[in-house]
């Protein structure tokens, strides 16, 4: 089946498949960029409903494109591994028939770069899952904060494939990761683009702008502004100050609504990128 998932102004197409509990979600922002490869392999529905949801969030407020295959066993998962087929498997160690460990000891006979995560609601293995290189080890219950961590040590995969926006500036194409993107201004017919590696202009309409920039984590705050929020450091009353230390104004009908919807924004990101 498939679904509709609002994402700010733009919308994210999410469709579900058959596959272990019976769902691989498939998460895709209209740029392009190639989608993030993971596998969640959880013996317990409630645990890997709650892993997922934590996933597709993290994914949808960071603007990564991702697809999320989930397993409820290390032999249904092994069953269709091969070399490249995922770039992040998360693991829960104590699953009946085959471990996480012994799992991860036959996905490290076939694929030595992926990343493994493991989850499990003991400590005892801690050792094991650094011999099959491991990137990190989450305690359950899965709190969305201790996740966002573990994620956070995989962050060169989601920076790798994260999408990006191209356009042609000084007569040549370029490709902006959107993650780099701390905001977007327009003056005169031409847009600036402020990111992590400067500045960059070109002839664009604000309005396809935004289409391609595909709704959160990016707001219009003005009709010749959009900011990245992941980039905000905070509102004040008339403006936005980034953590580059660049000040965004506000438009001046609807101030209120800005302010409440950046707060709604902002307190969804408890953990850097």
């Amino acid at each position: 089946m498939g679904f509709l998932a609002q994402t700010g102004s733009g919308n994210k197409k999410i469709d579900e498949k058959m596959d272990g509990y019976g769902i691989i979600l498939q998460i895709r922002g209209c740029e392009r960029g190639r989608a993030v490869h993971i596998a969640l392999c959880e013996d317990n529905s409630a645990d890997a409903a709650t892993i997922r949801a934590i996933l597709c969030e993290y994914m949808e407020q960071n603007g990564y494109t991702g697809e999320i295959s989930v397993f409820a066993s290390g032999e249904e998962l092994l069953a269709t591994f091969t070399l490249g087929l995922y770039d992040l498997i998360l693991l829960d160690i104590y699953m009946g028939g085959m471990s996480g460990i012994a799992t991860a000891k036959k996905i490290r006979e076939a694929d030595p770069t992926c990343a493994l995560i493991f989850i499990t609601s003991s400590q005892d293995h801690a050792l094991d899952s650094y011999s099959v290189h491991g990137s990190a080890y989450v305690i359950k219950p899965v709190d969305e904060e201790n996740m966002r961590k573990a994620l956070f040590t995989c962050r060169e995969i989601f920076l790798r494939n994260a999408r990006y926006i191209e356009i042609r500036t000084d007569r040549i194409d370029i490709k902006i990761p959107l993650i780099k993107i701390y905001c977007v201004e327009i003056f005169k017919h031409y847009a600036s683009f402020h990111t992590a590696s400067g500045e960059y202009k070109t002839r664009m309409a604000m309005d396809e702008i935004e289409r391609q920039l595909g709704g959160k984590p990016f707001y219009r705050c003005h009709n010749s502004y959009i900011v990245n929020t992941n980039h905000i450091y905070k509102p004040e009353a008339d403006d936005i100050v980034m953590k580059n230390g660049k000040r965004i104004p506000m438009r001046k009908n609807g101030r209120d609504e800005i302010r409440r919807d950046l707060a709604v924004m902002l307190n969804a990101q408890i953990f850097e990128v």
